[in-house]
C-alpha cells in the first residue's frame, strides 16, 4: 500500500462516537462494494490508527489505503461521506511513510452463536428435530466476544448484526485483496 487518505470523526454531545462509526463504516462498506472487482473483492483496504482491543475502542480515526493516489481519487470518498461532512474530515490523499512501526491485518471476527439459533441452524442444515439439535448442543457456552465493534445494517436484507474487528501485527507487509468492508484476515495494511 503506498497511498493513504485519514478520516476523522467529530463526536459531540448530540452524536456520540459509536453513532458516528455506525453511519460513517455504512457508507464506506457501501461505496467499497460499489467500487469492488469482478471477483467481488476490494483494492482498498481500511485501518483504525487507535484501534485498543484492550480498551474495547476503535478511537477516532479511520484510513483508507490504495496502491494508487489514483484508485484513491477514484474511490470518491468525499462523495460518500457528503451528509457526514459536519462530523468527518477527510485528509488530502498522502503517501505512506518510508518507514513505518509495522504491519496489520484487520479482520472480521464472527463469534458463535446462542445455543438456540446452532440448533436452528443445524435443524436446517441436516433435517433434524429442532430438539435433537438442541440437544447436540448441551453443555454450549456462548461466545461473547471482547473485541470492539462497528453496528451495521446490510443493505440487501435490512439486519442488524455487530461487526467485529480485530487487529492482527506482522512485521512483514502481504499484498493481496480486501473484502467490501476493506478487512483481509490476509492482507496487510501499513501501521505508523
Amino acid at each position: 500500500m503506498r497511498n493513504y487518505v485519514e478520516l476523522s470523526l467529530t463526536p459531540d454531545l448530540e452524536t456520540p462516537l459509536y453513532y458516528l462509526w455506525q453511519k460513517v463504516f455504512q457508507q464506506i462498506h457501501i461505496a467499497l462494494a460499489e467500487n469492488k472487482n469482478s471477483d467481488g473483492e476490494s483494492a482498498i483496504g481500511v485501518s483504525f490508527p487507535e484501534y485498543d482491543a484492550a480498551e474495547f475502542s476503535l478511537g477516532t480515526k479511520l484510513r483508507l489505503f490504495a496502491q494508487s493516489e489514483q484508485e484513491l481519487k477514484q474511490f470518491q470518498c468525499e462523495k460518500w461521506l457528503e451528509r457526514l461532512s459536519d462530523y468527518v474530515s477527510i485528509g488530502e490523499i498522502r503517501a505512506v511513510p518510508e518507514h513505518v512501526s509495522g504491519y496489520a491485518c484487520f479482520s472480521q471476527v464472527k463469534p458463535k452463536g446462542s445455543r438456540e439459533n446452532l440448533a436452528r441452524r443445524r435443524a436446517r442444515r441436516t433435517g433434524e428435530s429442532y430438539e435433537e439439535a438442541l440437544k447436540h448442543f448441551e453443555g454450549y457456552q456462548q461466545e461473547i466476544s471482547r473485541l470492539p465493534f462497528i453496528h451495521m445494517q446490510s443493505v440487501s436484507n435490512g439486519h442488524k448484526f455487530k461487526l467485529f474487528l480485530q487487529q492482527k501485527i506482522t512485521a512483514h507487509p502481504i499484498q493481496g485483496p480486501y473484502s467490501c468492508y476493506g478487512l483481509s484476515g490476509r492482507s496487510t495494511v501499513p501501521i505508523f
